[in-house]
């Protein structure tokens, strides 16, 4: 989960919150995927994804777990899945780190992820693409302002 973990005289002493290079690297495929959002709209702290943070930090504890004796073990078939009953608690644990990070720091993870950007060239969904074109979809128009 850090950038770095450096000696202290009391111990180790970890460095930079969610800045790895894996996670920003596996976080930055999102913000690729989701860079139609406005930038005002991504800035804002209310806006930040929390979500996106915490289930890619979550993806690379599973791969280091994987390969944690220095070679590829897979899981066992009943293990293999991404679920509540497998990861929920350590998703947990991360979702409360990544809910007290301040706006400084949303923003330092922010930036650290930019040197990853054009890593994985997304090919656009049509719901992006009519995104880009500013025109609504039909589903944006399907309300009913007075319905019995």
């Amino acid at each position: 989960m850090w950038e770095r973990v450096e000696e202290g005289p009391d111990g180790p002493i970890p460095k930079g919150a969610f800045q790895h290079d894996c996670i920003l690297n596996t976080f930055t495929f999102y913000l690729e995927s989701t860079s139609i959002i406005k930038p005002s709209a991504r800035e804002n702290p209310a806006h930040f994804p929390q979500c996106a943070l915490t289930l890619a930090t979550i993806a690379v504890e599973r791969a280091f777990w994987a390969w944690s004796v220095g070679q590829y073990i897979p899981l066992p078939k009943a293990q293999q899945r991404f679920s509540q009953a497998l990861w929920g608690y350590a998703t947990n644990e991360v979702m409360e780190s990544v809910d007290c990070l301040l706006v400084k720091q949303w923003k330092r993870i922010l930036l650290s992820a930019e040197k990853y950007v054009g890593a994985y060239c997304p090919q656009p969904t049509l719901d992006v693409l009519v995104a880009k074109l500013r025109k609504p979809s039909e589903r944006a128009t399907c309300f009913e302002p007075d319905s019995k």
